[in-house]
């Protein structure tokens, strides 16, 4: 169970490593597209055409795409007065509750966002300037939710573990 359990872990450090690689690409991407424009805008007269659609998209996938790193390295804020004391076992109980709560949750929202999708490719929606189909983003994105919420599960595994781990 603990070799699977490692195995998974060095898969999903993988997957999210690639995500954050994948997201810094992405901020990269955005403030090169914003730079062009103010130039093209402000010295040639002539904007670069889609930058708010660009920056949009962009944006929204480096949310999803950093969503599981910064979860996995606990990162988000948190306010635990009440639990910091609680003795150990069962803050590790509570931890592991709470990672499955965030498991079902995220579990919930890949499933809308996937539908959500479908939904909007049948419908063959695009951007507006670009004209870019919008579905793939979707599907993208749910798939970082997808890595978010295997990463919560992991960690909920490894709370509750360490709770019924022998001293």
């Amino acid at each position: 169970m603990a070799q699977t359990l490692k195995k998974l872990d060095n898969f999903l450090h993988k997957l999210s490593s690639l995500q954050l690689f994948l997201s810094n690409v992405l901020l990269i991407f955005m403030m090169l597209i914003i730079s062009f424009d103010v130039i093209g805008r402000n010295f040639f007269n002539k904007p670069l055409v889609g930058t708010f659609e660009m920056t949009e998209l962009s944006s929204a996938l480096l949310v999803f795409f950093a969503l599981a790193m910064t979860h996995r390295h606990k990162e988000h804020i948190s306010i635990d007065f009440a639990v910091a004391k609680l003795p150990e076992k069962a803050k590790k109980i509570l931890d592991g509750i709470i990672e499955l709560v965030i498991f079902a949750t995220l579990l919930f929202m890949s499933n809308q966002m996937f539908a959500n999708a479908g939904r909007i490719m049948e419908r063959k929606m695009t951007t507006s300037d670009l004209g870019w189909p919008v579905y793939p983003f979707f599907y993208i994105a749910t798939f970082g939710l997808c890595v978010f919420a295997l990463v919560a599960l992991a960690s909920a595994i490894k709370y509750f573990a360490s709770a019924v781990k022998k001293s």
